[in-house]
């Protein structure tokens, strides 16, 4: 009987401690936390359409995002609540660095894609807004191959991150009308 008692106190305050520090199961609370510990949507967002190159890798990662958080995925603008639009999704590169020897040394890449949010009847939420991510790699001129699959990792990497900062950009968007919204 003490073993049960002292596993049942045990239990206890190992339960207080967690939720004490801020931990808590996945999925659980009001909000959704993507991998890297964001907030996600809140609330109830209804259907949300999301209107873009169904192909690209930017696309199919909100979609996987948005389906995480289980939000309604409309099939077509008209029955959504909330649209996002990816609007000319693009790659860049520049010189970042240049060696003693007026070679390339590192190279900077920038994803960047143009969201807009709109409400289902097309009231704009968020007009045309453009979303980048950054990175550096160092360029080694005697191995093309590797630096080809270099780029197009991090690429791939910075497209990810796009489609975590459209969730957040959402996600601020819809805290700012729910804030703006008359209480009834």
């Amino acid at each position: 009987m003490k073993k049960l008692i002292t596993l049942i106190i045990s239990g206890f305050l190992i339960s207080l401690l967690l939720n004490g520090c801020g931990w808590h199961l996945r999925n659980s609370g009001t909000a959704q936390i993507l991998g890297d510990g964001t907030a996600q949507i809140l609330g109830e967002v209804g259907k949300l359409y999301v209107d873009g190159d169904q192909k690209s890798l930017l696309y199919r990662s909100v979609i996987k995002s948005l389906e995480h958080s289980n939000v309604n995925i409309a099939e077509n603008s008209k029955s959504a609540d909330i649209v996002i639009t990816l609007i000319n999704q693009r790659s860049k590169s520049r010189t970042a660095t240049v060696s003693s020897s007026a070679r390339v040394s590192e190279l900077e890449i920038t994803e960047l894609v143009d969201i807009i949010i709109s409400a289902g009847n097309g009231k704009i939420l968020l007009p045309k807004t453009t979303l980048s991510k950054e990175k550096f790699f160092t360029y080694d001129e005697d191995n093309v191959s590797t630096n080809d699959e270099e780029n197009k990792m991090l690429q791939r990497e910075m497209t990810r991150g796009l489609a975590k900062n459209i969730i957040r950009r959402l996600n601020a968007t819809l805290k700012m009308i729910n804030k703006n919204e008359p209480q009834s």
